[in-house]
């Protein structure tokens, strides 16, 4: 019996279909290895290509010089991971790109948890597992440039699995699991929290699990992720304005429209996003079970409906921060912690309508192997053909030869940069130099050791002649008196350029 109430075979047929299949039909492990050696190609890939960051990378390089409570309209888990990693490893590229991909090979390993727990049979839980790569916001989007995203798709599926555990079979550890995932959710997005409040409402639904939410147990699930989110809800109370600015202009257009106009535009694009978001798999499975899609349609299981209302009222959260929040713009990366459910979704309403999931399986791996390779090859061949193309991107910025060039002039004991971007590339490239950004500041940083000449001032330029830095210098810089250098510019082509375009960078030094 399943955990559903129905009869499952527990016959693999391992003997049919290719290798591969039937190795990946060995469940779990078989197809965490799997992902995981993809994912290690897909860091030996960013590792060879320039050591130029993304804006993202650059982010973390540069927030990882200092251990705070809140770094700005992005919550600190992510922040706080990538430090335990640098502290360990140094800063390096490698140590920027290990924590996203051990992200993502644990939220594709808590999928697979989550739904062994509906299903036991090992093959459903690896077909589980390798259909979030159908899903372009898990597996083509982390590969370009994304941290925070990560931290919320991994705090999803952990949250999926204590869940179905605890409706499944209750016991502390289940409780315990869905503190942690709450906690480490609320700080890694803030959009998660619609997720176990459509939760709740889900699961109220239902006669015999609503006894769940009244079980002395949930109060360990409070207690759990109230001690996670406490240090940065604390640090929240005095920066509301500085945590929440971010998030909402990118989510309000400039010169959008009021009234009925904006909430229609608002709706419509949050239609489309949730069509970008699951179309793919949506096509992929109703073509792989063609033959069942109507059944699938009317059939419904506890299971199904849970899914199904957490689902819906999820997007209904949305819809209420469109009427109140003046929201003109919803991307489906918003809908990452409401959505992530789906490809389990589709695939517990196939088997309902007789679908043979695990036997499937051969056919669906020449799909994830395309998949696979497709989401894998654009950032590195958008990088090494942009001097054909003119696609340049952060990646191509020739910070190699700019370090060189510095490095000749004399070693700075302070950098100050202008711009996340490049102060997250002038740590990397400096590692035992503090970086400031002026638009950043931090208090207590940098350290008073570090204020002694030379200084280096360095930001980015698009005149021909160089300006004056385009920032004030920090009180603490001031203080010392240093005399300023002449004025110098920096224009050198892209790495995999076509010689001529180029990064434009002014610096003088203090001495």
């Amino acid at each position: 019996m399943d955990r559903d109430g129905g009869v499952v075979d527990l016959r693999e047929r391992p003997g049919q279909g290719g290798w591969l299949a039937n190795f990946l039909a060995g469940g779990l492990w078989p197809a965490t290895l799997f992902l995981g050696l993809y994912f290690i190609l897909s860091i030996g890939t960013r590792l060879v290509l320039p050591h130029s960051l993304t804006l993202d990378e650059a982010e973390q390089s540069l927030f990882s010089q200092y251990w705070l409570a809140g770094y700005g309209p992005q919550p600190p888990f992510y922040n706080w991971l990538q430090n335990a990693f640098v502290s360990v490893m140094g800063i390096s590229l490698l140590a920027l790109t290990l924590p996203k991909f051990a992200m993502l090979l644990l939220c594709y390993l808590f999928f697979g948890f989550a739904a062994r727990e509906i299903d036991g049979r090992p093959g459903f839980a690896a077909m589980t597992m390798l259909s979030l790569l159908t899903l372009p916001q898990v597996s083509y989007m982390p590969q370009q440039d994304l941290t925070h995203t990560v931290a919320v798709l991994m705090a999803t599926s952990l949250f999926l699995y204590g869940l179905f555990r605890t409706l499944a079979r209750p016991d502390w550890a289940g409780y315990a699991v869905l503190g942690l995932a709450i906690g480490i959710g609320t700080i890694s997005k803030y959009n998660f929290v619609l997720l176990p409040a459509a939760t709740v409402v889900a699961v109220f639904a239902d006669r015999e699990w609503r006894a769940r939410l009244f079980d002395i147990r949930i109060l360990l699930t409070a207690v759990i992720s109230l001690a996670i989110i406490m240090p940065h809800a604390l640090w929240l109370l005095g920066n509301l304005d500085l945590a929440t600015k971010g998030t909402i202009s990118k989510m309000v257009e400039a010169n959008a429209p009021h009234g009925i106009a904006r909430i229609a535009r608002a709706l419509g694009s949050l239609v489309l996003a949730c069509l970008a978001f699951g179309a793919l798999t949506v096509v992929i499975f109703a073509v792989a079970f063609k033959g069942q899609v109507k059944q699938a349609l009317k059939m419904s299981t506890r299971w199904t409906r849970l899914l199904g209302v957490m689902m819906l009222v999820s997007l209904l959260g949305v819809v209420l921060v469109i009427l109140f929040a003046g929201t003109t713009k919803i991307t489906e990366r918003w809908l990452d912690p409401y959505l992530l459910v789906l490809p389990l979704y589709l695939l517990l309403k196939f088997r309902g309508a007789g679908a043979d999931i695990v036997g499937s399986l051969k056919r669906f791996v020449p799909v994830f192997l395309v998949i696979m390779v497709v989401t894998l090859i654009p950032l590195a061949a958008k990088t090494v053909t942009a001097g054909m193309t003119g696609g340049y991107t952060r990646i191509n910025y020739p910070f190699a030869v700019i370090t060189e060039t510095l490095k000749a002039e004399g070693e700075p004991s302070l950098i100050v940069a202008g711009g996340t971007h490049l102060g997250g590339n002038m740590r990397l490239r400096f590692p035992g130099t503090p970086v400031v950004d002026p638009g950043r500041p931090i208090a207590g940083f940098p350290p008073a050791e570090s204020l002694k000449s030379p200084i280096l001032l360095i930001w980015p330029i698009n005149a021909d002649t160089v300006q004056q830095p385009p920032f004030a210098l920090p009180p603490e810089v001031s203080a010392l008196g240093l005399t300023a250098s002449p004025l110098q510019a920096l224009s050198l082509p892209h790495e995999y350029g076509d010689g001529r375009t180029g990064l434009k960078l002014g610096y003088l030094w203090l001495r």
